[in-house]
C-alpha cells in the first residue's frame, strides 16, 4: 500500500509501489484527457448551435453570390465605397448581374 512515507523515500520503494504509483499516474492523465474531450466537445456544440442560428441564406435574386466570388468582392468593394462617400451604412438587398 502506498502511504506517505513511500513520497519521501525512494530508494525504500519497491516495485509494486511504483507500479502503483505509476497507474495513479496513468488514471490522472487519463481523466484530464477525458476531461478535455468533453470540454471541447461541448464547445462544439455550443459553435454548432451559433453558427445555425446565425447562417444567413441567401435570398433567391442573390444567388450570384454562391457562385461567383468576384460579384461578392464588387458589392463589398462597392458598400465600402458608399460608405466613405456619404457615410452612411449600406445594406445590399439584391444583386443582379448586367452582361456586357
Amino acid at each position: 500500500m502506498v502511504t506517505l512515507g513511500i513520497w519521501q523515500n525512494f530508494e525504500n520503494m519497491t516495485v509494486v509501489d511504483a507500479l502503483l504509483v505509476a497507474l495513479i499516474c496513468i488514471v490522472i492523465v487519463f481523466f484530464i484527457l477525458v476531461l478535455l474531450i468533453f470540454i471541447t466537445w461541448l464547445i462544439n456544440l455550443g459553435i454548432d448551435k451559433v453558427v445555425a442560428s446565425t447562417s444567413i441564406l441567401p435570398k433567391e435574386e442573390n444567388k450570384i453570390l454562391e457562385e461567383d466570388k468576384d460579384a461578392v468582392v464588387a458589392v463589398l468593394a462597392a458598400t465600402i465605397d458608399f460608405n466613405k462617400e456619404t457615410g452612411k451604412n449600406a445594406e445590399v438587398i439584391s444583386v443582379t448581374r448586367i452582361e456586357d
